[in-house]
């Protein structure tokens, strides 16, 4: 049988490519070749993430004709999507959701909450790596909503994104919607939430897992030399366990927002600490919260806030005894794999498991180098992928998800079960040995916590050596209910502007990637984002970047009076601040608490997208830290015509239309 050759002949326009065909015979004689225009996937065109670059492919097509070879060598845009055996082998998974109002009694607390199929969390919605997904979005709720896949690149179709406003006009009340976009150049685990207004943080979410392609590198052997071990990590892949995490509320956070909007009382006390949902109100003794939180705490563990006891409901706790989810190893299993993704609304929560160890391998999706620890945290919009080895008692054992929020002491449970038990049904929290304190921080100082600054990807890639534009973000609190980045707030009332993807009129002073704003984001360019905590407040900023991970390349303190990282790293030891050699690349990123903190981030713009730019915690959500980054837009597809023939709202809003205008 002869062979396939495929060479790219040209690069037409910015991502199309001409690829000749040679048929060759056993001996390598070209007996015929053919010249055929391909794009994506060998349909569209789709960009290579990364910097330009040469690639040899030898990979084995049996789809294509038997002992068929591919050969392409190609730059940043000639598109292959890296092993096209992947793509030929590609489905289309589709799904249904129909968004309802619903009682809930998850925590044993009643209370409504917007689901999915009759559940929150929604459906897991799975795929590999090429896969096409096709979701069907039926609103059946009394006001518009969206569906934002958060992590996801929107490569080809950036009106999918669901951000309303932005990317698409949202969904009216009883309208439908179908989101369709292909996993590209990505894996592990995500999830997806509403995107209209504070939807997210009431049951709007679910997770997503995209199973890692054969052919990637895993980090196991790095873990055990074992080669039983090695197989039994994954196996665990294989059949993973998504957890959904977050704080919950026994009120709806649409009304806690106008509290917080007329009064300036934070949303951040928790009546539980949900897993896939579930959970329950555990009432302490005064003595002990106040012995790991300090004095003036409430019944549920809460910091008081001025005007808070004239504007808001006393704080009373009521214990409730509802299930709690549970972990069950599969017979034979010695390793059991968990995804822990944060779709929470205020607390950063601390991740342990009684008497376990375990390792992190993977975070925001991609595998990372391993961390043997006893805790992990993980920050609002972060997921965060364990290995735990079942290498102890068989039993039960808890599961903690603990809040490191200073405001509210508060601790979430699960239960890991080994397989075999007698324990059907048990719902009781294990009597098992913790590693931390019912405040988060570990118990004894030989424990180890992990280093999010250490969770460098693997296999190894350094972030590209320079930026050609630097965005600066100070972010400010410029009321008592009001967060800016920059300028000023981005206001509610846009999610009901024609969406700016394709309106310039609804571009604001927060839209930036022009030169209006002083900042020119353009296609296949790096930017470094500065963020500068210029609030006279203790808070953190977990920051979500839409569209892209980034490279964090450099934390500290003091304020960042440099106008680049260059200049930076040319000032004393400023450099120690830095890693270009093997930094974190999130979704995400998280700004220090304190006054003159600063974090930059580094990505390069691989295709053009309106990206949303936000902190995720939610009234500073709520209160306008949003910003949209136009990226690579002088390259943007036309869009289509039934996106912005849709039915939709056309109004002037009115001032303060939206709960914190």
């Amino acid at each position: 049988m002869g062979k396939r050759v495929v060479t790219p002949d040209s690069l037409e326009s910015n991502c199309c490519i001409r690829w000749t065909w040679k048929f060759a015979d056993n001996r390598g004689r070209i007996s015929r070749q053919s010249v055929v225009k391909r794009t994506r996937l060998g349909h569209r065109c789709l960009p290579v993430i990364g910097r330009p670059r040469t690639l040899l492919l030898g990979v084995s097509l049996a789809l294509i004709a038997r002992q068929t070879t591919i050969m392409a060598t190609f730059t940043r845009c000639a598109v292959f999507s890296l092993l096209a055996s992947a793509s030929l082998a590609a489905q289309t998974r589709r799904y249904n959701f129909t968004i309802t109002n619903q009682w809930d009694t998850g925590d044993g607390h009643g209370r409504p909450v917007f689901a999915i199929n009759g559940k929150t969390p929604g459906p897991l919605i799975e795929a590999d790596e090429g896969d096409e997904i096709e979701v069907f979005l039926e609103n059946q709720l009394a006001f518009e909503t969206t569906m934002h896949w958060h992590g996801i690149y929107q490569i080809d179709r950036p009106w999918n994104d669901g951000v309303p406003g932005v990317t698409q006009y949202s969904i009216q009340p009883r309208d439908t919607y179908t989101y369709r976009f292909t996993v590209q150049q990505q894996y592990g685990s995500y999830f997806y939430h509403g995107h209209f207004g504070p939807a997210f943080a009431d049951g709007m979410r679910g997770p997503m897992w995209i199973a890692p392609a054969a052919w990637r590198p895993r980090p196991y052997e790095l873990i055990s030399s074992s080669a039983a071990d090695v197989e039994g990590m994954r196996r665990a892949e294989r059949s993973p366990k998504h957890v959904v995490i977050s704080d919950w509320n026994a009120e709806p956070m649409d009304i806690l927002l106008i509290m917080y909007r007329d009064t300036g009382v934070v949303p951040w006390c928790s009546n539980s600490i949900v897993l896939n949902g579930k959970g329950r109100t555990f009432c302490h003794a005064k003595e002990l919260i106040e012995s790991v939180g300090g004095p003036g705490r409430d019944a549920l563990g809460c910091m008081t806030q001025p005007g808070q006891r004239e504007f808001a409901n006393e704080q009373t706790c009521k214990e409730t005894f509802a299930d709690l989810e549970v972990f069950e190893a599969e017979s034979g299993e010695e390793w059991i794999w968990i995804n822990f993704i944060h779709s929470g609304a205020h607390h950063e929560l601390q991740i342990s498991v009684d008497e376990h160890e375990f390792y992190i391998v993977a975070a925001d999706g991609e595998f990372v180098h391993p961390q043997k620890v006893h805790a992990a945290n993980c920050n609002l919009g972060e997921r965060i992928s364990v290995l735990v080895h079942l290498n102890q008692k068989p039993g039960d054992y808890a599961v903690r998800v603990t809040s490191l929020r200073k405001e509210q002491v508060i601790q979430g449970f699960g239960i890991l079960r080994y397989p075999g038990q007698k324990n059907e049904g048990k719902q009781g929290v294990p009597d098992s040995k913790p590693w931390v304190h019912l405040n988060g921080t570990l118990m004894s100082p030989s424990s180890v916590a992990m280093d999010e600054t250490k969770l460098a990807p693997y296999p190894t890639r350094p972030p590209p050596a320079k930026a050609d534009s630097t965005v600066r973000f100070f972010v400010n609190m410029t009321g008592p209910s009001s967060w800016a980045l920059n300028i000023g707030p981005h206001q509610a009332f846009r999610q009901q502007l024609p969406p700016l993807l394709w309106d310039e009129t609804s571009r604001g002073e927060t839209t930036y990637g022009d030169e209006a704003q002083g900042a020119s984001l353009r296609n296949g360019t790096v930017v470094d984002i500065i963020f500068e905590n210029g609030a006279n407040v203790t808070s953190q900023h977990p920051f979500h970047k839409h569209n892209s991970k980034a490279f964090i390349i450099g934390t500290g303190s003091g304020g960042f009076p440099w106008p680049t990282v260059e200049d930076a790293m040319r000032e004393g030891d400023m450099a120690k601040h830095f890693n270009l050699v093997d930094p974190p690349n999130r979704d995400g990123c998280r700004l220090g608490n304190s006054t003159g903190d600063w974090t930059v981030i580094r990505y390069e713009i691989a295709f053009p997208a309106a990206s949303m730019l936000h902190c995720h915690m939610i009234h500073h959500f709520a209160a306008g830290q949003q910003v949209v980054l136009l990226e690579g837009v002088e390259s943007m597809a036309k869009i289509p015509a039934e996106m912005k023939d849709r039915v939709h709202s056309d109004f002037n809003p009115p001032l303060r239309y939206g709960p914190l205008d």
